[in-house]
């Protein structure tokens, strides 16, 4: 795959005009083996840069996709929407500052990785923390909010606001003195914030996210037992408020996938089936992971009320790091080696409930060897559907799946107590890359049809028609050329 000389794809001298952060894009490699041919990657060290960038882009016709840190492993990665774009990498943008306690905030930029901001929050604001997600220590705060990612502590996007962008002229919009309030989300009137969500009307370069204070109890609910009676358990908690976090339940498919994984990541080798089978026995079981974070006194109360309301066959286990640390030391001292490695291996998955981001997540990629998942040895394609918090609905988007493509991982996330998402993985060797995609296309076809449609798109997935005249009056008015990833969360009205 050949990238096109520099005039014949763009007009523009780029590295003349832009310096040493205008690059030759090498051919890429994606998790879910996607190709695009992009001619060049720009990484500006500021925002007056990227305003610089998208005049240049202006004056020859250049569409540009922008990227955070490019890792939205399974759904694109870095790859563009169409190819002929330059990747416009804002990995440098990465300044945290203005950290206010009064309305416990903090600006950060798109480059900000979890694992930088967990590090500055440990050294400036220890009893402060954020709202982690299992996406990998080097991905993108701001990125991954901008695409409604899922926190351990609730939706992403709810924890970002006075949105800085650029506009595809090089102008900017964003909070401004006498309208904005850094304590509250919205200024009177309207918000610009909601134009940058899953959109590609402007380029973000900076926004406030909120923090939390850590609290007394840290704690992680581990829920095991068949699915749907986990689900009717859950159901009632989130009814009475005993849980107020999303609920992340793994199949055993997942937890397999997982516990090879996590041992790996431990020994630093392979470990055998049977090692597998001794530190993860879980045959047939689905595991459910939720934080309860509070007063202790609070957090035991909720924790005795969630027993009481446990369906008949689940399983309830209650941890922190405190406790997960000595079980380990304990274990290890009796000569159960293999419930040791057990803890030492699920410790970092747990501890993303308490604000500790890992790479620990991933481990469910077959193939991937720490690094850079993009190189995993196996390929894969994410997918969801949303639905209410029903066995029936959650069941019934499983059952699509399956019967597209064999080789499939659930994990299913219980929002609140009348959402859930079902997240899907179609895992693939390289030689069936062309039928996984094909597959994945029906399948989204399928759910969208059975009235279970998608909460984020991939990059080979075109917006389901629905509000296209709004989106292209509102594309039209801000980047009339469409220079900012075209097509991206927009609906192909012509195959609708």
């Amino acid at each position: 795959m050949g990238n096109p000389t520099l005039t014949e794809e763009t007009g523009c001298d780029w590295p003349a005009r832009f310096g040493s952060w205008a690059e030759r894009a090498p051919d890429s490699r994606s998790l879910c083996r996607t190709e695009r041919r992009i001619p060049w990657r720009l990484r500006p060290p500021t925002a007056a840069d990227v305003s610089g960038v998208l005049r240049e882009a202006a004056r020859n016709g250049t569409p540009l996709f922008p990227i955070s840190r490019g890792r939205n492993w399974g759904y694109g990665s870095h790859l563009p929407f169409q190819s002929g774009s330059i990747v416009l990498d804002l990995s440098g943008l990465d300044a945290i500052g203005d950290l206010d306690r009064d309305s416990l905030s903090v600006r950060i930029e798109p480059g900000v990785t979890q694992a930088g901001l967990y590090e500055f929050l440990r050294a400036h604001a220890p009893d402060l923390s954020f709202n982690v997600t299992g996406a990998g220590c080097g991905t993108s705060v701001l990125g991954n909010a901008l695409d409604r990612g899922m926190g351990y502590g609730g939706e992403k996007d709810r924890d970002v606001y006075a949105i800085e962008a650029v506009l595809a002229d090089g102008s900017s919009v964003g909070p401004s003195p006498g309208r904005n309030h850094r304590s509250r989300r919205s200024p009177a009137g309207f918000s610009t914030d909601e134009l940058f969500y899953q959109s590609n009307l402007g380029i973000v370069v900076g926004a406030r996210l909120r923090l939390r204070i850590r609290q007394q109890a840290e704690d992680a609910a581990v829920l095991q037992g068949p699915l749907e009676a986990l689900m009717a358990t859950l159901k009632q908690a989130y009814e009475r408020q005993l849980v107020t976090h999303p609920t992340h339940i793994a199949e055993p498919g997942r937890i397999r996938r997982v516990g090879f994984g996590l041992l790996r990541l431990l020994w630093g080798r392979d470990p055998t089936p049977e090692e597998v089978a001794l530190c993860f026995p879980e045959q047939g079981t689905f595991s459910g992971l939720v934080p309860m974070h509070g007063r202790r006194r609070v957090v035991d109360a909720a924790w005795g009320e969630l027993k009481a309301v446990a369906a008949p066959g689940v399983k309830l286990q209650r941890v922190n790091a405190s406790r997960l640390d000595f079980a380990a030391r304990w274990l290890s001292r009796v000569g159960a080696r293999h419930l040791a490695a057990r803890i030492r291996a699920m410790r970092p998955i747990l501890a993303l409930t308490w604000g500790v981001p890992s790479d620990a997540g991933l481990t469910a990629l077959e193939g991937y060897n720490g690094g850079d998942p993009d190189l995993a040895g196996r390929g894969a394609i994410y997918g969801n559907a949303v639905s209410s918090l029903d066995w029936a609905e959650g069941s019934k988007a499983a059952r699509i799946v399956r019967a597209r493509w064999a080789d499939c991982a659930f994990t299913w996330i219980l929002v609140d107590s009348a959402c859930m998402l079902t997240i899907y993985t179609l895992h693939f060797d390289d030689r069936e890359a062309a039928d996984a995609h094909r597959a994945n296309a029906a399948i989204i076809g399928e759910l969208r049809s059975s009235g279970l449609p998608q909460y984020r798109l991939d990059i080979d997935t075109a917006a389901a028609p629905g509000a296209d005249e709004v989106v292209r009056r509102m594309k039209a008015a801000f980047d009339p050329l469409g220079l900012i990833a075209p097509g991206r969360y927009e609906s192909r009205c012509a195959d609708a």
